[in-house]
């Protein structure tokens, strides 16, 4: 083993590979609802490369996918004016929903909070509270922006509550 394989002290591979298996699919879904599928997946591989990078405070995490989330975030920055392309949604959404351009059309008319919890909510599964969690928000925040982000997707579509 050189010199540059060599773990350091404090940084056990088996217990960061358990961390990884643990926190990269919840990560990657929301990075991915943020941003695209390549740039979403490329913020994830930046994120878990700063844990890392610095394990022994990543390993104390309380909340590790919310902090990592904004450190995939951060990342975000070389990403800046792209729009939020068809294959972009994680299959979890496109297999249960007919993705039409309308559709894709609507959600890109919401905030980027509205967007993320309404795909997280209800394209991925995820309750508000692990939403409100991940966004570093309030619980009734999250409900607020499923709330108005549905009205405008309902005009957006022109969809009324009985359809």
């Amino acid at each position: 083993m050189g010199p540059l394989s060599r773990p350091r002290p404090g940084r056990a591979p088996d217990e960061f590979a358990r961390f990884v298996a643990r926190v990269e699919p919840r990560l990657r879904q929301a990075l991915v609802v943020t941003y695209g599928s390549a740039d979403g997946r490329e913020a994830t591989v930046d994120a878990l490369s700063w844990a890392w990078e610095h394990w022994d405070d990543a390993r104390r995490l309380d909340q590790p996918v919310a902090y990592l989330y904004r450190v995939g975030q951060s990342a975000r920055r070389r990403f800046v004016g792209r729009e939020l392309p068809i294959e972009a949604l994680p299959p979890a959404v496109t297999d249960s929903v007919d993705v039409t351009p309308e559709l894709l059309d609507a959600l890109r008319g919401l905030s980027d909070q509205q967007r993320i919890a309404v795909l997280l909510v209800h394209g991925i599964g995820w309750s508000q509270a692990e939403v409100a969690e991940l966004l570093d928000v309030s619980a009734s925040t999250v409900h607020e922006h499923l709330k108005r982000a549905l009205i405008r997707l309902r005009r957006s579509l022109e969809v009324d509550d009985d359809d």
